[in-house]
């Protein structure tokens, strides 16, 4: 019996290996598998052509210079419908001017550039305006601010009990 033992344990150690060696094998197959599959799909990195990239950064400082313009225009308080207006309104005076110098020279002609240049600075002036008035604005609402803080500030240090309601009625 005792060989019989001996020969279902070794037939037992040799399934075991063997059971083993295949599930190795298996592992080692799939894991080949797995890069054969990960190489395959994995593409190499690409570069955008170089004209895309200008496209890309014009439209990131159009958009960047935009913003800026907008920040500073709601920092200033400027009305900034009629400030697009006024410069639209420059921009076509000064494209009209250009094409008119560039037919030839009448007396006509001279007389329409001068009333163009008259109606830029017109309109220079408007903007100049329309600038100085947000300025105003923007001086008179600090002022406010601050006038509003001297007098929480007096209230503070006359009366040092009522700080939490102070902060609530901000």
């Amino acid at each position: 019996m005792s060989m019989s033992v001996k020969l279902i344990n070794g037939y037992q150690q040799q399934y075991q290996q063997r059971v083993q060696s295949e599930q190795t094998a298996n592992d080692i197959s799939h894991r080949q598998e797995f890069a054969a599959t990960a190489q395959s799909t994995v593409k190499p990195a690409t570069r955008p052509p170089a004209q895309q990239i200008d496209k890309d950064s014009a439209n990131q400082d159009a958009f960047l210079t935009s913003l800026m313009d907008q920040m500073l225009a709601n920092r200033l308080g400027l009305d900034r419908q009629k400030y697009n207006e006024i410069l639209l309104q420059i921009e076509k005076a000064m494209a009209e001017k250009d094409s008119l110098t560039q037919l030839p020279p009448s007396s006509e002609r001279d007389n329409k550039i001068t009333a163009l240049d008259a109606k830029i600075d017109q309109f220079g002036e408007a903007l100049q305006g329309l600038i100085e008035a947000a300025n105003g604005n923007r001086e008179r609402q600090e002022q406010e601010k601050q006038g509003k803080f001297a007098v929480q500030q007096y209230q503070i240090t006359m009366h040092p009990t009522k700080i939490n309601t102070l902060s609530l009625r901000n």
